[in-house]
């Protein structure tokens, strides 16, 4: 369900048996609203009045969600995007030789979010598929680099957290990794080795960070900072 403000614009509404409270969020530009069963439309549209000027602002900083066609340039760490028309009445995929083809109905509209949802499916299947084969190589490598020790490295689907280190040294990393500068990615990946040793944000951290990263812990972190993802 979704409801219509016109500073705001398309509001989702979305409805929780687990919500306390009416929670808002910014996602590929739109805002997301996540309500109590027992709210009702007009308890809603009471909220998002009084929460306006904030929710403007939360909107501003969120991008808007990038839109593919056949002419969109989309590049991730190993491969780049070859989306095309053709005859067919499916969608057809294929990663090889460093792209990833895919190939939708002829005549489909682009801006239908149905066709938008089957070709980011796709694309987050190659994202996943190539973040499994290639993150685990790179924690080893830049492990032995720098002695580091861990346990496993898991990947997942997190928007909000590039990475993460459990208590028991498993490193986990966001396949999101895959779209950002490859370089920016081993940063991610030396951060949650550091934090194998320390598990806090404190100045031993930092030192460290900025140890194995050639002195450049702070600017990296600031560079990682500024990257939105419009997906």
């Amino acid at each position: 369900m979704e409801i219509w403000d016109e500073d705001l614009g398309e509001i989702k509404l979305i409805k929780s048996n687990r919500a306390q409270q009416i929670t808002v969020r910014a996602k590929n530009g739109a805002l997301q609203l996540t309500h109590p069963h027992f709210v009702g439309l007009g308890a809603i549209e009471a909220a998002v009045r009084e929460m306006k000027p904030r929710l403007l602002k939360l909107k501003e900083k969120s991008p808007p969600q990038l839109i593919f066609t056949p002419q969109t340039e989309f590049n991730a760490i190993s491969f780049q995007l070859d989306l095309r028309e053709n005859t067919c009445d499916n969608y057809y995929m294929k990663l090889k030789s460093g792209v990833l083809s895919i190939t939708c109905p002829a005549n489909c509209n682009f801006e239908d979010s149905e066709v938008q949802s089957n070709i980011r499916n796709g694309i987050e299947k190659a994202l996943r598929f190539e973040a499994k084969r290639l993150f685990p190589q790179k924690v080893k490598e830049l492990a032995q680099a720098h002695g580091f020790t861990y346990s496993d490295v898991k990947i997942n689907k997190s928007r909000t957290r590039w990475g993460s280190c459990s208590s028991k040294k498993s490193i986990n990393l966001s396949y999101f990794c895959m779209m950002i500068p490859e370089h920016l990615t081993d940063f991610v990946i030396l951060h949650e080795l550091c934090h194998t040793i320390e598990m806090n944000h404190g100045d031993r951290f930092w030192k460290l960070l900025d140890k194995v990263s050639a002195g450049r812990a702070k600017a990296l972190t600031q560079e990682l900072k500024s990257i939105k993802l419009n997906w």
